[in-house]
């Protein structure tokens, strides 16, 4: 596996337009963004724009592992999951 850049984001940031904006620019340069243990995303962004973003939510330290995964075909509907699951505490179903 090869190792990103893993940019940090807070509780709250990515319910706003700034941190959409950063969560977007960060997949789209190849690194990863994590909010602590809450949820980590990635993506893979293919060479004719089509991407593919990757949410995993609810780590466990000592397992080492997420709980939970998500897939999404648009960084709009990323966005919106990620901000469902910081408000319901629930991932949303995939795309």
């Amino acid at each position: 596996m090869s190792h990103r850049t893993v940019t940090p984001m807070q509780p709250g940031q990515i319910a706003t337009e700034a941190g959409a904006d950063t969560l977007r620019g960060e997949l789209l340069s190849a690194h990863a963004v994590r909010c602590g243990d809450l949820w980590f995303a990635t993506a893979s962004v293919y060479s004719d724009g089509a991407a593919e973003i990757e949410l995993s939510c609810r780590y466990d330290a000592e397992g080492g592992q997420w709980a939970s995964h998500a897939y999404f075909y648009s960084f709009e509907r990323a966005t919106t999951a990620l901000r469902e699951y910081e408000a319901s505490g629930e991932l949303p179903e995939g795309e």
